[in-house]
């Protein structure tokens, strides 16, 4: 997988940023979901590049939110 790495201000620790599409194509072994998951949750979204957590975080609160009748 493509990764571009940022810095965090004031701190060495490096954030790993990948793709939409490289985090769609490994959706079931990084948030154990469908790809079809990961566009429904970053739906909006108009970053290129994104960190797992943020991805996780992104899905989990997707896979919670109520349906609208």
């Amino acid at each position: 997988m493509k990764q571009s790495k940022t810095q965090t201000s004031n701190t060495s620790d490096e954030i790993v940023m990948y793709d939409k599409e490289e985090l769609m194509v490994n959706s079931r072994e990084l948030f154990d979901c469908a790809p079809e998951v990961i566009v429904g949750a970053l739906q909006g979204d108009s970053e290129t590049m994104y960190a797992i957590a943020h991805v996780n975080q992104a899905v989990q609160n997707f896979l919670q939110r109520k349906v609208h009748e």
